[in-house]
């Protein structure tokens, strides 16, 4: 029995799916035969520490069938991390094949030999998964257009050899290799959750699962399948035959937001229609074409783009107006560093601080200090002068004070979740924020690949109807009216 369980944005797929596998526990089904597999490392643990929360005689290794697809192959043939493909193997393989290409470091270019990022790996592992030859894939036009397909064929070739002379694998590799064995487990319940963003390689392992289990439960939304361009079949997702359940309630899409996402979704060919109500909440939407119309002082943001070059541009505005971001999981200041200049301040003022506040301050001074814990201490203890500033103090260069004196004035509180993130609309699939500024950024190679082909049309549709509905409260769209890609967003005046 094949179920399908449909969750537009915000409705709770994952929640949905942990109350099933609650329902088959208390019906006497053992843990043991229930394999849950989500399509990233970080969802499989989040479903795995919800389960640890509702289950504590729980521990990880009985919760051990709560990964990813390629986990699972990992385990069960055995591998040990040091038999997988890292980082470092494909700079080796870069160096060895002696090409030189241009490559980007920190947004900016440089010329260098191809690495694990490079263009020239992905297209031949995506060729691989999607059972295609290395020719038909570099036809596809979704890659750069200085993408030499003689260098590809070598790259392949020192890629396979080196793999073999140091007997590694990559992740495809095990996937194959699960799929011409005879190691699939056996399951009575399968959960498979984001389906509609399985490759034709990880579709292949799904049929041997549900031909090794009673029951399985697909959930996805394949109006959120935005993975096309790395091998993502969204039609076999929604071929696939199942008793379908659509959930109904959006818990954080609110109703203007809907309007903008159906406007956006109803130009989508080939889609499973599905009814869906938002939140119980107006929401925000409005059209800026400044950065500078938006007050990002307050509140917790996601600033989305269809690429990472917009994104770029737009930090040294944030840091200009004081504004503490997160780009690619990394902060635009020390929090710590915020801290010790902020406990300075009041130290200055002539505020006593703990031990614990005096060495935050000593740890970018140089200074020792070793007290009783249960002192507190002022500025003379130390024999510091009351008039000294933090940045003199701290030697900070002028364009970091200048962006820590302008947090300050913002009365900027920084911890370890940035309060403002930038991300590309692929990166923050799964998040949500309360306010979204949504940047549209079609490239001309993008409008080429809308014009030639519908499939790619509806994929463009999907992301921006992705980047829309990450938003709880209030929505901004930046961008020309060009950019529109024909929506008629009635929502924003």
């Amino acid at each position: 029995m094949i179920r399908k369980i449909l969750g537009p944005p915000g409705t709770g797929k994952t929640t949905r799916l942990l109350k099933y596998v609650q329902t088959f526990l208390k019906l006497g089904t053992p843990l043991d035969k229930i394999g849950y597999f989500a399509f990233t490392r970080k969802a499989a643990n989040e479903a795995k520490e919800r389960m640890l929360k509702l289950y504590s005689q729980y521990g990880y290794r009985e919760l051990k069938r709560f990964q990813t697809l390629h986990s699972l192959a990992f385990q069960r043939l055995g591998m040990k991390k040091d038999s997988v493909m890292q980082p470092e193997n494909y700079e080796e393989v870069g160096k060895a094949v002696g090409i030189e290409v241009t490559v980007y470091k920190g947004g900016t270019e440089e010329t260098g030999y191809i690495d694990s990022d490079s263009e020239y790996f992905n297209l031949i592992n995506i060729a691989r998964i999607k059972n295609r030859t290395l020719k038909e894939e570099y036809d596809t036009d979704l890659y750069s257009d200085d993408l030499d397909y003689n260098f590809l064929k070598i790259i392949e070739e020192e890629l396979k050899n080196y793999k073999d002379s140091f007997k590694l694998k990559d992740y495809t590799d095990m996937i194959e290799e699960f799929i011409s064995s005879n190691l699939c487990p056996t399951f009575d319940v399968v959960f498979i959750d984001e389906a509609q963003d399985l490759s034709p390689i990880q579709w292949k392992m799904y049929d041997l699962l549900k031909k090794n289990s009673k029951i399985v439960i697909l959930a996805g939304d394949d109006d959120q399948a935005i993975y096309g361009w790395a091998g993502a079949d969204v039609k076999r997702f929604q071929d696939e035959p199942a008793k379908e359940k659509v959930l109904p309630k959006s818990y954080r899409v609110p109703v203007k937001v809907q309007q903008v996402a159906d406007s956006i979704i109803s130009q989508i060919l080939t889609r499973i229609p599905k009814e869906w109500e938002p939140r119980d909440s107006e929401g925000h939407c409005q059209e800026v074409y400044s950065i500078d119309e938006v007050d990002l002082t307050k509140g917790n943001w996601l600033i989305l783009a269809r690429t990472n070059y917009r994104l770029i541009k737009l930090k040294p505005h944030l840091i200009e107006r004081g504004i503490y971001f997160e780009y690619k999981e990394r902060k635009s200041f020390s929090a710590k560093l915020y801290k010790a200049i902020q406990n300075f301040t009041r130290w200055t003022d002539g505020n006593p601080l703990t031990p614990a506040e005096i060495k935050d301050i000593f740890d970018y001074t140089g200074h020792d200090f070793t007290s009783d814990e249960d002192k507190t201490y002022d500025c003379m203890d130390f024999g510091i002068d009351y008039t000294d500033t933090w940045y003199e103090t701290f030697n900070a260069d002028p364009e970091q004070t200048l962006y820590i004196r302008q947090m300050l004035s913002n009365k900027e509180k920084l911890s370890q979740d940035a309060r403002v993130k930038l991300s590309t609309i692929h990166s923050a699939k799964g998040g949500e924020a309360d306010n979204v500024l949504l940047i549209l950024d079609n490239t001309d190679k993008i409008r080429e690949g809308i014009e030639k082909s519908p499939e790619k049309a509806d994929e463009e549709h999907r992301v921006w109807y992705v980047g829309v509905t990450r938003t709880k409260q209030n929505l901004y769209i930046m961008a020309a009216k060009e950019e529109r890609l024909g929506y008629e967003i009635q929502s924003i005046q």
